[in-house]
């Protein structure tokens, strides 16, 4: 048999399959491995076999992420020159955090210098500064400059890689400061931060202010660590981050409302039908508010995913929503082979790939109703295991709660858009339908914080990969169709998460050392006791 009758018709879901695998590999190792491991990796591809597509994009996926991984770590500050300080010009390449404290203020920002020889992107903590920051600002800074770390406990976040994901090469601390004169800035970061600021002044010591500006320009940095707990015990926090959801839901009013307004000019549809009109609109909606709301990689991912979907519209292939998947995903990583590593990407696409298996491919359509709360159960439960892998826990609120707080959010998110250009426009309508939505915004966060007092609401448990493997399998089979064989079997796919396996009693005494930075911190573990020994920071104060 010759070479092509042996090939295959490639399937682009295991295309994007192997290229994720190749991804992967790379992440997985100690070390990038020299370019002749890759040379000789593609000899193979000189040989003519059945699968050799699917080892071209493995091979291509291992390439590309080993190419950008080293470019990134030429660009990160070298330890030699850990603690040196440098005078630096540059650009606030993102909205200031303000963080008030006993100790005084500290303002938190990316900065951009304008020197080719540094870190493209440098993360910038500025401790008792009596400042007024705003994005897009240009400075001149003497930095002293670090080598990016983070702490090495397992199981923690891994600040360290998170630092590298967003493409910042080294982290720093102001010693003196001075602003241009005449230096250039970010237009559309003036913009987002001069919006930012009117919201502050429409909404003076308003609870929900710093919600607002979250859910409108993606400015988070009001939101407190108190906030963030309540959003993660009630498993709401993807509702408050503008994301997939967010741009969703604009992109499906811009989307009926086009399409209603163009039908008004039945000329109009007969150059373009008012379906393929809307779906242009929308997508223009949908790039817009993501520009509005920073435009960071989460958003983009979730542009793209939009866009993909829609682009599959226009072409009439919205049946075949697993290929339309994969080509988001193909994309995602081709753009960015780190985004792999980021747990959002697999929450976001298992989110869409979840409401895609419970309303799709249905030889009968369900109640509305019915829909709703299966699409909300599905998530919930093969979501978990997602959450139990990359979080060490899940919220047990999240299922109740999102059936509730989802469709508010679906009224709230445009209005708030709505409000906040009007009030732009005419302040006299607008502020009003500000004023309203923000109060919606600020019981619905007070509902959360009663609700988050519970101590019962966060599950944190770290299973064993076999178990995970076996909930996402169980949650699968519970939502197949009438008629499927075996499927309440999907009920004992899910014990496992209820009941982690337990560790072995400890020897007479087990001592861990916990990196916390700076200072001491210790667990004392018995087989039935536990001590953590930590004097805590040393505040100037005593």
């Amino acid at each position: 048999m010759d070479a092509g009758k042996r090939s295959v018709n490639p399937d682009l879901r295991a295309l994007a399959a192997g290229f994720t695998v190749g991804v992967l590999a790379v992440h997985a190792l100690h070390e990038l491995p020299p370019l002749e491991w890759f040379a000789l990796a593609a000899l193979p591809l000189l040989i003519p076999f059945r699968w050799r597509v699917y080892y071209a994009m493995l091979l291509l996926g291992t390439l590309l992420a080993g190419w950008q991984a080293q470019r990134q770590l030429d660009t990160r500050w070298p330890e030699h020159r850990h603690n040196e300080e440098l005078q630096i010009r540059g650009t606030i390449a993102s909205l200031p955090e303000l963080n008030r404290s006993m100790r005084g203020t500290t303002w938190r920002f990316l900065f951009e210098p304008d020197a080719q020889s540094l870190p493209p992107r440098i993360r910038v903590s500025w401790y008792r500064s009596e400042e007024t920051l705003r994005g897009g600002e240009c400075w001149n800074l003497t930095l002293r400059l670090k080598t990016s770390h983070g702490s090495l406990n397992p199981g923690a976040f891994d600040y360290e890689a998170w630092l590298f994901r967003q493409g910042i090469g080294a982290t720093a601390t102001v010693r003196k400061a001075q602003r241009c004169e005449d230096g250039e800035s970010d237009a559309l970061l003036q913009l987002r931060s001069r919006i930012s600021q009117q919201i502050k002044h429409w909404l003076p010591d308003h609870p929900a202010a710093a919600l607002v500006a979250a859910l409108t320009v993606g400015d988070d940095s009001g939101l407190s660590d108190a906030d963030w707990d309540q959003f993660r015990l009630t498993g709401t926090s993807h509702l408050v981050v503008i994301s997939g959801f967010n741009l969703a839901i604009v992109a499906g009013l811009a989307f009926f409302l086009l399409r209603w307004l163009w039908s008004l000019w039945p000329p109009l549809c007969l150059r373009l039908p008012a379906q393929k009109f809307a779906l242009l609109g929308s997508a223009a909606v949908a790039a817009g508010y993501a520009l509005l709301a920073g435009a960071e990689p989460p958003v983009l991912r979730a542009l793209l995913m939009l866009l993909a979907v829609l682009a599959a519209a226009w072409m009439h292939r919205l049946s075949q929503a697993s290929r339309v998947l994969a080509i988001a995903w193909l994309l995602i990583l081709l753009l960015d082979p780190f985004a792999v590593m980021s747990p959002g990407l697999w929450l976001s696409f298992g989110a869409v790939a979840a409401i895609g298996y419970v309303t799709l491919h249905r030889l009968r359509a369900a109640h509305w109703l019915r829909i709703a709360i299966g699409v909300q159960l599905m998530l919930s439960l093969m979501l978990a295991p997602l959450s139990l892998y990359f979080f060490h826990g899940t919220s047990l609120a999240g299922p109740v709660v999102n059936l509730l707080a989802v469709p508010l959010f679906v009224l709230l998110t445009p209005l708030l858009l709505a409000a906040l250009l009007l009030a732009w426009l005419l302040p006299a309508p607008g502020l009003p339908l500000l004023i309203l939505s923000a109060s919606l915004l600020s019981q619905f966060q007070s509902a959360l914080a009663w609700l988050a007092q519970s101590p019962d609401l966060w599950l944190a448990a770290s299973p064993p990969l076999p178990a995970l493997l076996l909930a996402l399998f169980g949650a699968l089979l519970l939502f197949t169709p009438r008629g499927v064989p075996l499927k309440p079997l999907g009920l004992l796919c899910l014990l496992p998460l209820l009941f982690p396996p337990q560790n072995n009693p400890r020897p007479v005494l087990e001592v861990t050392v916990l990196d916390v930075g700076q200072g001491l911190s210790v667990v004392l573990r018995t087989a039935r006791h536990s001590l953590l020994y930590d004097t805590g920071p040393a505040f100037e104060e005593g």
